[in-house]
């Protein structure tokens, strides 16, 4: 608005809008969907057709639009600059105010003659920056500028709000992927166990009536054959021994985790080779 339009509008309008706007910010669920209103606001004490939201992203390093009413509000968006593109870029740059009254710049068949650029300032650092447009000459004022200014540190409460929102859930969903990492772990190491369990019991119920058919007749030859060679009786011996061994080790390997069923092996092999090499 003009100072002579403006007139119409009161301190005590502005204050009060703006005390609707910082309750609205502290009730408001911490999403954008709050923008809309406050622009519904903001429309009560500036008059204006269309208004951008520009955001600072730490990833990129550059401002980005956020949320728009009406058509996106920015001017020579085509002019590149540290923060990015368009006259956004050059006031989070700079952490400067821009108000434009006359101008004639016409984009689809729609003029923008009036706009207004104001940094959002947190915590003494830019993040981000609000444009308003209007389509008639002489619509915003210096006053609009303070105003607006006093509107952003308003805002920008909101967004920090939105920002720490994400920051929460996006901790929340890295918090439930470890946590379903971590039962599947739990869940794969049970049923090892009992595929292990099931292993051992299968290699004990196979090799069990092996065993005791070589056992029983290795014991049979020994006892009938006390007149042979005493190195035949010898092997016998040796044979009804392995035999006995192995029983053991199957034995064994029905009820222990399956990382020691390795070292139970690892142990009989070992003396396996101790008897042979005696």
């Amino acid at each position: 608005m003009s100072e002579e339009n403006r007139k119409s509008i009161s301190a005590e309008q502005e204050i009060k809008v703006l005390g609707e706007i910082s309750s609205l910010v502290q009730q408001s669920p911490a999403d954008k969907s709050s923008f809309e209103e406050i622009f519904k606001l903001l429309g009560k004490i500036i008059d204006f057709r269309s208004a951008s939201l520009y955001l600072y992203s730490q990833e990129s390093g550059k401002v980005e639009e956020a949320y728009t009413v009406g058509r996106k509000a920015d001017l020579i968006d085509f002019v590149k600059f540290d923060m990015g593109s368009g006259i956004s870029a050059w006031v989070a740059k700079h952490g400067r105010s821009i108000v434009l009254n006359n101008l004639r710049k016409s984009k689809g068949g729609t003029h923008t003659k009036s706009f207004i650029s104001v940094p959002m300032i947190f915590a003494n650092e830019i993040i981000g920056v609000l444009n308003l447009a209007h389509d008639e000459t002489e619509k915003f004022s210096k006053r609009d500028s303070e105003v607006l200014s006093i509107a952003t540190s308003i805002i920008a409460l909101q967004v920090e709000r939105i920002r720490h929102e994400q920051h929460l859930s996006e901790r929340a969903r890295e918090i439930a992927a470890l946590e379903s990492e971590l039962n599947a772990a739990k869940q794969n190491k049970v049923e090892d166990t009992q595929t292990g369990g099931g292993l051992g019991a299968f290699i004990y119920q196979k090799i069990s009536n092996p065993l005791a058919i070589i056992s029983g007749n290795a014991q049979f030859l020994i006892m009938t054959l006390k007149t042979a060679n005493p190195s035949v009786v010898k092997r016998l011996k040796a044979i009804d021994k392995e035999a006995s061994t192995i029983a053991d080790i199957s034995q064994k390997l029905l009820n222990v985790p399956s990382e020691s069923r390795i070292d139970i092996l690892f142990k009989a092999e070992q003396e396996s080779v101790c008897v042979g090499a005696k």
